[in-house]
């Protein structure tokens, strides 16, 4: 079997049940098609490795990386479906090492932030509003429809999150005003046309339509090095530095294992602070209070 036989099969029979089938299928059509040609087991480590460098060199190592995960996940899927018997030529292949985001809106930038928001139209500057406040996922947003929102006890149920599982979220009383004065004209509380005369037959808000309004609001701002994402990171961030203790944060931002929220522990000084002041006082005694009027002493000894 060649690749190319192998990649048909695998958009009918997987790829096209992947909540992100569409960059599943530019990935594939991207980095692995040119290979079409070639039987299964004509590739080798080598070339693997070359073909990660080289994407790497040309379109970063993030990319990089994901193209070997894609191509790994290719060559298991024939193993699993007993068409190829050969070895993973992706397996054991090093990724690029890559420095994990930690970019948040920081709290002399806010100020900035929330006056670009509040020059967009209402629906707008509410939906990015609603990801700086809630710490949701672009994606649960934009699926958000009105009978997940229970507005009279401010919950929003979310039916599926990315990790699979159900979350139901708390929403701050700010959110909720602003959530009744939206149209209900539809089932999605953000549809593609919020305010047009087609809004009854609109469906959700496009990524790209998002894009676009993101990188309008951060150019009059000027944080132009922040990303959406950055709006959840945002949340948490805040959370840890005015310390909330990591479940807490956890289960605002549905993570599966404490573990993926341990990277917060950095920020949450506050109880840090206070431990070594306690620690201080006892090793130390108390901080005498000098008064101006009284005459400085000289050093003992």
């Amino acid at each position: 079997m060649t690749i190319g036989e192998l990649l048909v099969l695998y958009e009918q029979n997987h790829v096209i049940n992947l909540k992100n089938w569409k960059g599943a299928s530019r990935r594939l059509q991207r980095y692995i098609a040119p290979w079409a040609s070639l039987a299964l087991g004509e590739i080798t480590r080598m070339q693997v490795i070359q073909w990660h460098q080289e994407i790497g060199r040309t379109r970063g190592c993030t990319a990089a990386n994901q193209a070997l995960v894609q191509l790994h996940a290719v060559y298991q899927k024939a193993q699993d479906w007993e068409l190829y018997d050969g070895k993973n030529p992706a397996a054991r292949v090093k990724k690029f090492t890559t420095p994990s985001r930690q970019r948040f809106i920081q709290a002399n930038e806010l100020p900035w932030f929330l006056k670009s928001l509040s020059e967009e139209m209402p629906h707008v500057e509410l939906f990015f509003l609603v990801l700086l406040l809630t710490g949701c996922r672009v994606g649960e947003l934009r699926a958000a429809k009105w009978t997940d929102l229970d507005l009279e006890r401010g919950l929003w149920h979310k039916p599926t999150t990315k990790n699979g599982r159900s979350h139901t979220i708390p929403l701050a009383e700010v959110l909720i005003q602003r959530l009744h004065q939206l149209s209900h004209h539809t089932a999605w509380v953000f549809p593609s046309h919020p305010n047009g005369i087609y809004a009854c037959r609109a469906g959700q808000w496009s990524r790209t339509a998002i894009q676009a309004k993101w990188k309008r609001i951060r150019k009059r701002t000027g944080l132009v090095d922040v990303h959406i994402h950055d709006l959840r990171r945002t949340t948490a961030s805040w959370l840890a530095i005015n310390g909330s203790n990591l479940p807490v944060i956890q289960q605002i931002l549905n993570h599966r294992s404490l573990s993926s929220t341990q990277v917060y522990a950095r920020l949450s000084v506050a109880p840090v602070r206070l431990a070594l002041d306690d620690q201080a006082e006892r090793m130390l005694g108390p901080v005498p209070v000098v008064r101006v009027s009284e005459q400085v002493q000289e050093w003992p000894g």
